[in-house]
């Protein structure tokens, strides 16, 4: 009987995806770390696992930018973005470029058109969040109109408000992986209070945290992300399906938003 109905809330769910049509911020080629259960995936596979879900497109990283070094990372995703099926683009990681060195992104020019976002790991490649540090990198994603990904686990809150407030032009968004957010829940909403270019993906957030931010900012302020293959992309699906929001905000929050974000808005 129990069996019987995980299987038909699971139906529901991806039934109400492809109505949905998600369009994940978050999609992952590479060996996830900390996920040992996790099987990788090549481009193709992504593709065709998330279609599975009804996702329809999204941006793609690797975890070679974190758990090897960003010019691994980088270099592996510049060599899959030409064969990439239609309807995923890349998100490349930033550092501090140091003088003499090969810019603005390591181990890529940046140049090539699937680029749609950068992320950065002050906390784990060992560099602040700041101005002084990542002012160039920052500068360069305003002129390209590139929004900067950054998991919450990877920054402190102080320097997030203030780097927002040197880059009001800038769209930063916070992740909610690989760790839920549940107890960063209230200085990031004080961050988002005071920095309207702070936005949040939402595939970690507890429903209940979900409906607190989504009624404080309203629903233009976050995008979906799944965190595929390392997370089941049933788990934001259904809680955007039972968030009891209208289909409107149903759909910004599902794709309309990052769409409009990184200039693949659908007619």
């Amino acid at each position: 009987m129990i069996e019987s109905q995980i299987k038909q809330m699971s139906e529901v769910r991806r039934r109400a995806a492809a109505q949905l049509s998600p369009f994940d911020a978050s999609l992952w080629l590479g060996r996830p770390e900390g996920f040992p259960l996790v099987e990788e995936m090549d481009a193709g596979r992504l593709a065709e696992t998330a279609r599975g879900y009804g996702i329809c497109g999204g941006l793609v990283s690797h975890w070679r930018s974190k758990t090897v070094s960003p010019q691994a990372g980088n270099t592996a995703l510049s060599e899959c973005a030409g064969s990439l099926p239609a309807g995923l683009f890349t998100v490349m990681t930033g550092l501090p470029i140091m003088p003499g060195e090969a810019g603005p992104l390591p181990g890529s020019d940046g140049s090539h058109t699937s680029l749609k976002g950068v992320r950065v790991f002050p906390r784990s490649h060992g560099f602040p969040l700041t101005d002084w540090s990542v002012g160039g990198l920052c500068r360069w994603m305003i002129e390209q109109g590139l929004p900067l990904f950054i998991w919450h686990t990877e920054l402190q809150w102080a320097e997030l408000y203030e780097l927002a407030r040197a880059f009001p032009g800038l769209v930063i968004v916070v992740e909610s992986q690989p760790q839920k957010i549940i107890y960063h829940v209230r200085p990031l909403h004080a961050v988002m209070r005071d920095r309207p270019n702070v936005s949040v993906e939402v595939s970690n957030l507890t429903n209940t945290s979900f409906g607190w931010l989504v009624g404080s900012f309203g629903p233009e302020r976050f995008l979906f992300g799944s965190f595929l293959p390392a997370n089941d992309p049933l788990v934001p699906i259904g809680m955007l399906v039972d968030s009891g929001l209208p289909e409107a905000d149903q759909m910004l929050i599902a794709g309309g938003n990052l769409r409009r974000l990184i200039g693949e808005e659908t007619s």
